[in-house]
């Protein structure tokens, strides 16, 4: 354990605390010098930890909320004195007045969703490359020599792929979408409401097809690598304890020994990568999550006072965030699966032997 450099761990850990550590409970901590997780893995610890993020963000955000509805409120008071009087020309360019700032609020909090989900697969993918080749070192010295050479490459590949289809591709996507459908409420003439959802389903589609090609490939090779280790170190065993005279049974016994320890010390820090993984992904999906909720409720409740513009705007941000969200939780499930498959490789080859 002196040995095995946990930097990695312990530097993404002290960056987490720095940004969230209002919101963390003192019992939740990753002790490098003693890697017990036991106490972060409290479920008590979780739950306060949620609520109190969760109030933090409602009370942030109810703020933006309110001058939202008060400039609704507004909005559909000129529609209704403009249709009072008779003069649909003012009241339209009254209306349009009041919803241009709407959209600019409204948009502004999507912004701050979409750099809150690039930045998490950001952060998730550096922890992964400096993290990975520590456990592939651990999962080597624990006799799965096959597992450790071969997810290099594949994790390399997927992790990159991930990062430019996520950046590149599917947040774009889920932009371009929300100022197609904004600019179908501001003009009677030019509706791009089809070109907004074809492009929410170029996303999600893309994530999806990913996730399965993801999810075939690691379950395949997976496999085929823990099978090939387990009959190796046991044919080394075998030729040991056979041809070498009085020793070689003590040997392999001794290796054996030995891989065990490599291969509990993988566990042990598999799990606190893990755990520092989920820590990196569930803030921004909590804030995400209730960005999403407050405007699909905002949505329902300007609906029924008349001004259906700045309400289908909510409703359209709400439902781009709620994508939005599926596509950083995608992500994050396929970390978390990438990890725990170096992890399980390790015990898959100790079993086959």
């Amino acid at each position: 354990m002196k040995n095995v450099d946990l930097s990695a761990i312990e530097d993404h850990w002290s960056e987490i605390k720095h940004i969230y550590g209002p919101f963390l409970p003192s019992q939740m901590d990753i002790d490098i010098d003693n890697l017990d997780i036991t106490s972060f893995f409290s479920l008590e610890n979780w739950m306060d930890m949620f609520q109190s993020y969760i109030l933090f963000e409602i009370t942030e955000n109810v703020k933006l909320l309110s001058i939202i509805f008060l400039l609704s409120i507004l909005a559909s008071v000129l529609k209704t004195m403009g249709h009072a009087f008779g003069h649909q020309t003012v009241s339209k360019t009254a209306e349009a007045a009041i919803l241009i700032p709407i959209f600019i609020l409204a948009m502004n909090t999507f912004r701050l969703a979409i750099e809150s989900a690039s930045n998490a697969v950001e952060n998730m993918t550096v922890f992964m490359t400096v993290f990975m080749p520590v456990l592939l070192a651990l999962l080597a010295l624990s006799g799965a020599v096959v597992s450790a050479a071969l997810f290099p490459p594949l994790l390399l590949f997927m992790m990159n792929i991930s990062g430019v289809l996520i950046d590149q591709i599917v947040l774009p996507c889920l932009v371009f979408s929300v100022l197609f459908s904004l600019v179908g409420l501001l003009s009677d003439h030019y509706k791009a409401d089809r070109i907004a959802s074809l492009l929410r389903i170029i996303s999600v589609s893309l994530l999806s097809a990913f996730m399965a090609a993801f999810l075939t490939v690691m379950t395949m090779r997976g496999m085929s690598a823990a099978t090939a280790d387990g009959l190796t170190v046991k044919t080394a065993k075998f030729l040991s304890g056979t041809f070498v005279p009085v020793v070689g049974r003590m040997m392999a016994d001794a290796a054996d020994t030995a891989s065990g320890a490599a291969l509990m010390i993988n566990n042990t820090a598999g799990a606190a990568g893990i755990a520092i993984l989920l820590l990196t992904a569930i803030f921004p999906v909590l804030k995400i999550m209730v960005l999403a909720f407050l405007y699909k409720v905002a949505a329902a409740v300007l609906q029924p006072l008349g001004d259906s513009a700045a309400a289908s705007c909510l409703d359209i941000i709400g439902k781009t965030m709620s994508f939005v969200l599926a596509a950083l939780a995608l992500v994050s499930f396929m970390y978390f699966l990438m990890m725990a498959a170096v992890v399980a490789a390790g015990n898959a080859a100790y079993m086959m032997r």
